[in-house]
């Protein structure tokens, strides 16, 4: 192999290995692995992964409807059909796939919001709580065949768990 070969490799090693280190040549904190969760000293936050909804009462789907109303109807639709403005957000009623998503899928995605076809929902993980998201997706059970129902809830009951994650950035 040629010097420039040589000299080139070596010049992308070390320029590597700058980037992965800090000013004091120790890896950067943005690589390092995060403490476990029983090293750190504040309580857990709360898991974006809800539970399976079970014993869903009507006051969840009537509170889930309401705030289906106020929060996501002005894109999906007041009936879940979809296709309410220029932004074309899916249909989430029985027409369409959103039965094919586990209840733990739909909770991300109303957390952090989801990238489509050219768009993207916002999350809205700031503005409602685990237990107004959970009332939305009783209220999407609603729109569902019985089939696609049982099929869902099959799904989201062989869904895996959110990992922690194992990196962190740098703030």
């Amino acid at each position: 192999m040629s010097t420039y070969r040589w000299s080139l490799i070596l010049m992308n090693g070390l320029l590597l290995a700058g980037c992965a280190s800090g000013p004091d040549g120790l890896i950067s904190e943005a690589l390092q692995p995060s403490p476990p969760a029983s090293a750190t000293s504040q309580p857990p936050a709360a898991s974006p992964t809800p539970p399976l909804l079970q014993a869903v009462g009507p006051g969840l789907v009537a509170d889930g409807c309401t705030i289906f109303e106020q929060t996501c109807a002005s894109c999906h639709d007041m009936d879940g059909a979809g296709y309410a403005n220029e932004l074309d957000a899916p249909a989430l009623d029985r027409s369409e796939h959103a039965s094919d998503h586990s209840d733990q899928q739909i909770h991300e995605w109303i957390v952090n919001g989801k990238l489509g076809f050219g768009r993207q929902m916002p999350g809205f993980g700031d503005a409602l709580d685990d237990r107004e998201i959970h009332a939305v997706i009783a209220y999407l059970h609603t729109l569902w065949t019985a089939e696609q129902l049982e099929t869902q809830q099959g799904l989201s009951a062989r869904w895996p768990a959110t990992p922690e994650p194992t990196w962190t950035t740098l703030p």
